[in-house]
């Protein structure tokens, strides 16, 4: 594992998909992220890359070729490299390979930084094209944060709040995880979602062009706060198995296929295109707030 640490946190990433694994605040002994208990759901925050969500008959289709694809992507099982690291940041890099090539024929590096301010810990990501031809890809995170902070809370003691009122219509799955078309309302003016064990009975909430940028896990009734900023993404899926003691805050740039959606790769929700030599960058932030 690869450890950052400053006087307020304490962090860990495995180089197997980049993923953090660790986010203690050492002000309080609090562990914020959840357990990846086998029972429910073992991973703790994967990348999403270079898809997000479910891709229609698991295949991407490039040039009228198929590829198989995975829901989510490949990163998560990919090594990345570390090529710089101090105290408070790590940068690590995957670059296309044999793998990678198999699941998704273009050439790139994708580069995955962590950097630690204060009690802020900012993923920073960015995207190269190595092609001579235009690539396109998805991006997300996924962390899943452990909910309740302290022993003797429920979770159902515990929401999620938005920075400003917000009136959103929940993007509907199928049970392929597919996107049937349908929305629901699900909230009017509204400022927070209480969490209980239910609420994702019916797969994740998402959220596609939520206006909010900033939103926080909290206790009903105050207290500490977990904050995630995410200006770059224009999505957002909140996300838990029932029963389990966490919940994700996902920011997305682009969404799993929909049902009836054509099958060009370059078609998908939100892709992002680059031309040969171009980078593409962008950045979430998670804050301990006490």
């Amino acid at each position: 594992m690869i450890t950052l640490e400053n006087d307020y946190l304490y962090v860990k990433i495995n180089p197997e998909g980049a993923e953090l694994t660790s986010f203690l605040d050492k002000r309080d002994g609090v562990e914020h992220m959840w357990c990846a208990d086998p029972k429910f759901w073992p991973r703790r925050a994967p990348i999403l890359f270079p898809c997000v969500g479910e891709s229609k008959h698991g295949k991407i289709q490039v040039n009228g070729k198929d590829y198989p694809m995975e829901r989510h992507g490949f990163t998560r099982k990919q090594l990345f490299e570390v090529v710089d690291q101090v105290s408070e940041r790590v940068s690590l890099e995957l670059v296309a390979n044999d793998e990678t090539l198999r699941h998704y024929p273009f050439r790139f590096v994708f580069r995955v930084t962590y950097l630690l301010n204060e009690t802020t810990l900012e993923h920073q990501f960015e995207v190269e094209n190595m092609e001579e031809e235009v690539l396109g890809f998805q991006l997300g995170g996924h962390p899943a944060f452990a909910v309740p902070f302290f022993d003797g809370e429920q979770y159902d003691d515990y929401e999620i709040r938005f920075d400003e009122p917000q009136t959103l219509d929940r993007h509907l799955l199928t049970d392929k995880g597919l996107y049937s078309g349908e929305t629901r309302s699900f909230m009017q003016n509204g400022s927070g979602i209480g969490l209980y064990y239910d609420l994702f009975k019916e797969d994740a909430l998402v959220f596609k062009h939520i206006p909010s940028k900033r939103v926080w896990i909290q206790h009903k009734k105050g207290g500490k706060r977990l904050q995630v900023d995410y200006d770059g993404f224009p999505h957002l899926g909140i996300w838990s198995k029932p029963g389990a003691d966490y919940v994700c805050l996902e920011p997305w740039i682009g969404c799993a296929d929909n049902a009836d959606q054509p099958e060009d790769f370059f078609l998908k929700d939100s892709i992002i295109k680059l031309r040969k030599g171009e980078r593409f960058s962008t950045s979430f932030k998670v804050t301990a707030l006490a």
